[in-house]
């Protein structure tokens, strides 16, 4: 396994411990009994029993759970344990419960920005000269950065006769000679600086500037969709500027970075509902070939990919990114108000607080059963389309 799926399952390993934790802890403070701390479901592989929890891994590496004395509604509970039970608890205990471990997820995107805003920094908006990636092949072609031997690292100070190391420049350079022979200074690690020429190749741009479609060098291009341009294309990602914070800076702008996360996810929430319920995952399913970006979910193998593919090329931020969104799209998604999600219980207990009436949980167990149902449904499908249809990202 390549180290990139490797941090990104470990990832995901540490979100499903803390959160769990932030379940345990706050079950221990308020004296609720957790008698089962595991991570992964199924057969237990390992465990060991500290006091009254029993800790271990599960065969599946598919979540983890905290059992709490209680909440299973058939579970016979001896007469001195009754008052540290699930539904013994005042609502605000129960609630807190609940909440403690999405919370979690919002406390890791934070923390983990608040250290790269001190340590790698992030983006000012404006790019250097250096080269950041390399798109080696696209749709089977070779890119012109290949050909020249273009790697991270190396600088691009100069375009045509002019020296220069504004990337503005050196774009317009390379989108006005699309299919025509270019000419590059070029500044290698080793200090060594050589003027080269290649042939560049053309690409289609979206609105937001990213390529969507490329021919190579006397072949031809789509035509152009509304909103789209079109242009040469060497196949390098500059390096971004990046600026570095203290302390205080690194939180007041990871606190505002973790609240646009916060806001993309409320949004890819939607963009999931309406894929669903629209037909364009069943479209995407029926369908063949690679996927878009836009082209129906993308799930934890999909995921795995596009981790492996950033830390392959060396954007280590776009790995951090990745994980954040993650991070925050998870914690949101369990706070869904549908039994068993922890959102399920809390809807539960806010209707309890606001009506003063017990609500009998074994009725639930039906809805509980097609909510997880369609989960399972859901996970299939995309991870057909992640082994079947990955998602393709050629720049």
């Amino acid at each position: 396994m390549s180290p990139g799926i490797w941090l990104f399952v470990l990832a995901i390993l540490i979100v499903v411990m803390v959160h769990e934790s932030g379940h345990f802890l706050v079950a221990k403070h308020f004296g609720f009994k957790a008698t089962q701390f595991f991570l992964g479901f199924g057969p237990t592989v390992w465990s060991f029993k500290r006091g009254e929890t029993e800790y271990g891994v599960k065969a599946l590496p598919l979540g983890g759970f905290v059992k709490i004395l209680g909440m299973n509604p058939y579970e016979d509970i001896a007469p001195e344990d009754r008052a540290r039970t699930y539904g013994a608890k005042p609502a605000y205990q129960r609630a807190l419960l609940l909440v403690a471990g999405s919370a979690t997820h919002w406390v890791l995107a934070f923390l983990l920005l608040v250290g790269t805003s001190m340590i790698i920094g992030f983006p000012t908006g404006e790019a250097t000269s250096r080269v950041a990636a390399v798109s080696t092949r696209i749709d089977g072609h070779p890119t012109a950065a290949t050909e020249l031997g273009l790697r991270p690292g190396d600088r691009i100070v100069g375009v045509g006769d002019e020296a220069t190391e504004s990337w503005r420049q050196i774009t317009s350079y390379i989108r006005e000679h699309g299919g025509a022979t270019a000419q590059f200074a070029i500044q290698r690690q080793d200090g060594a600086t050589a003027m080269v020429e290649v042939e560049l190749g053309e690409a289609i741009f979206s609105r937001n500037g990213r390529p969507v479609a490329y021919a190579p060098p006397n072949e031809p291009l789509r035509a152009l969709k509304a909103g789209e341009t079109r242009g040469g294309f060497l196949g390098v990602e500059p390096e971004p500027e990046f600026e570095t914070k203290g302390l205080i800076g690194a939180v007041g702008d990871s606190g505002r970075r973790t609240a646009e996360v916060t806001v993309l996810s409320v949004r890819g929430l939607g963009d999931l509902v309406g894929q669903i319920f629209g037909g364009e995952l069943l479209r995407a399913v029926t369908g063949d070939g690679a996927r878009e970006l836009n082209e129906g979910p993308l799930g934890l193998v999909g995921a795995s990919r596009l981790a492996n593919d950033t830390i392959e090329r060396g954007q280590y931020l776009q790995f951090i990114a990745l994980i954040v969104g993650f991070t925050v799209f998870v914690g949101m998604m369990n706070l869904l108000p549908l039994p068993p999600l922890d959102g399920g219980h809390l809807a539960v207990v806010a209707y309890e607080a606001v009506t003063g009436r017990n609500v009998d949980i074994r009725k639930l167990i039906p809805i509980s059963a097609a909510v997880i149902s369609f989960f399972i449904l859901l996970f299939l499908a995309v991870l057909y389309l992640d082994l079947a249809r990955p998602i393709r990202v050629p720049f």
